[in-house]
């Protein structure tokens, strides 16, 4: 899966990001490049492409009360099988610059696809999966991988002693 990606802070509005970071935290992210937003931390988020610019939106859910699917994640196969149509899903670009499972990092050059929805006023963003390739799965031990272009450290790759 991917729960956590890093995307460039620069495409970010100010007021985008206060929404989601303390005046301390915005200032420690504002010293990189990178902002790092992970599913298990207190307000997790995405970022997504709009045709205005890039917007912060709720990462899943983890409310109890909220009648939204308890996940961060969509699997594909169920988007497409008419699953979250209730939602009224709408695919939609994560730019990011890498993701992390299982605290490993890997590059994701193009972003990655999830889900927008909306119930009543409130939005959400899902991330997609998709069936892990068999690299990835070797990688992270995890049997589900987000959509996107991946491209995993070369050294795996080439390390006959990492598939052995």
């Amino acid at each position: 899966m991917c729960a956590g990606i890093s995307f460039f802070i620069d495409k970010i509005d100010a007021n985008e990001l206060n929404q989601f970071f303390t005046r301390d935290e915005f200032e420690r992210q504002r010293r990189g490049d990178l902002v790092e937003t992970f599913f298990w931390q207190d307000k997790p988020f995405l970022p997504v492409q709009e045709p205005d610019g890039v917007h912060l939106y709720h990462w899943g859910n983890r409310e109890q009360l909220l009648k939204l699917p308890k996940t961060g994640w969509a699997k594909i196969e169920s988007v497409q099988d008419g699953g979250w149509d209730w939602l009224t899903p709408r695919m939609v670009r994560v730019p990011s610059a890498f993701g992390c499972e299982k605290r490993k990092w890997f590059k994701t050059p193009e972003g990655l696809r999830a889900i927008k929805v909306r119930w009543h006023n409130i939005v959400r963003v899902y991330l997609l999966t998709t069936k892990a390739s068999r690299e990835f799965a070797l990688f992270t031990g995890h049997d589900r991988m987000p959509m996107g272009k991946i491209v995993l450290p070369i050294l795996m790759r080439s390390s006959k002693n990492y598939l052995s």
